[in-house]
């Protein structure tokens, strides 16, 4: 359909292409070969004579109009959606979407096995697509998840909430500590000294900008701890702290669950560190979508059943 000599399905490329900067991406979010994205680019070039994304270096990014375009067409598609969603009645038995929510692997970890097992009961036909927290473009994982990756939710620390994207709190966790249950020297707990001359496993990001919550606390007061192991993901932990003096700081529940399945054990940290609240965020456009909402239902029932 045209609407003032413009295919209005090109707002769809337009938006892919300038969120991606690249054709090749740009292609793979649209499911269109890659010559089909380059001819909607040149009809697109055509339409608003100008060039929309230009080589500079190696990469391609957006013309001064392409910026300006570019929020413009997401309200626009934004509406579409609502107006197209508006007369759907929803009803969980007969819902078949696929749910892409991104958080981390503790969050995964701690709730949601609870809410897939709650989603195979009401809505048995429905998919959850789990994806681990991204590396952002702009130091922003809440709009890279969800305007970038086009994902229906993510859960962020609260400390990395952006306050544009609707929010909910999750659930609120403290940080523990983890050791091997052989290790006699923490049988009755650990202490600030054995702690500090202890060598410890640590999950460090790897954008290398962003400290864990444990890290950024120690950097305030000005304690450094021995690294021994850093990894990427808390569900690797385990395995270094066996049968070593090594020690861990995590969040408990996941502590918890780590000591039922290995030979590990929960001690209280030996400092006060401040408890870490998760929080849902979601796209705008999406408050009205009768499905994400009961999603985000289910997610909030089974975080205020954890223990």
């Amino acid at each position: 359909m045209r609407y003032r000599r413009l295919d209005l399905n090109l707002l769809i490329a337009l938006e892919a292409l300038l969120s991606e900067c690249s054709v090749t991406r740009a292609a793979e979010r649209l499911c269109l070969g890659q010559s089909a994205t380059s001819s909607a680019l040149g009809r697109l070039r055509d339409h608003f004579n100008d060039p929309l994304l230009v080589q500079v270096g190696r990469s391609l990014q957006p013309t001064t109009l392409g910026l300006a375009l570019l929020p413009m067409v997401r309200e626009a598609l934004a509406l579409t959606r609502e107006i197209t969603d508006a007369p759907v009645q929803f009803a969980p038995q007969h819902c078949d979407r696929r749910f892409t929510l991104v958080a981390s692997d503790y969050v995964a970890a701690v709730l949601l096995p609870a809410v897939s097992r709650e989603l195979a009961r009401l809505a048995p036909q429905v998919q959850l697509s789990l994806r681990d927290l991204p590396m952002p473009r702009d130091g922003d994982v809440v709009s890279e998840a969800l305007d970038y990756r086009r994902s229906d939710c993510v859960v962020v620390p609260q400390r990395r909430l952006n306050a544009s994207y609707p929010h909910q709190p999750l659930l609120t966790d403290q940080l523990c500590c983890l050791v091997s249950a052989d290790q006699p020297a923490y049988a009755e707990g650990l202490s600030l000294a054995a702690y500090c001359d202890a060598e410890h496993v640590v999950r460090e990001f790897a954008d290398g900008r962003h400290l864990a919550l444990d890290a950024a606390h120690l950097q305030e007061l000005g304690i450094t701890r021995r690294v021994a192991v850093a990894v990427e993901s808390f569900a690797l932990m385990p395995d270094f702290l066996v049968g070593t003096r090594r020690v861990a700081t995590l969040f408990r529940r996941q502590a918890e669950l780590f000591a039922r399945r290995y030979p590990l054990r929960v001690v209280a940290a030996p400092l006060a560190f401040p408890a870490a609240t998760q929080v849902v965020q979601w796209h705008p456009y999406q408050d009205r979508d009768p499905a994400l909402n009961w999603f985000r239902q289910v997610l909030q029932e089974q975080a205020a059943q954890l223990a």
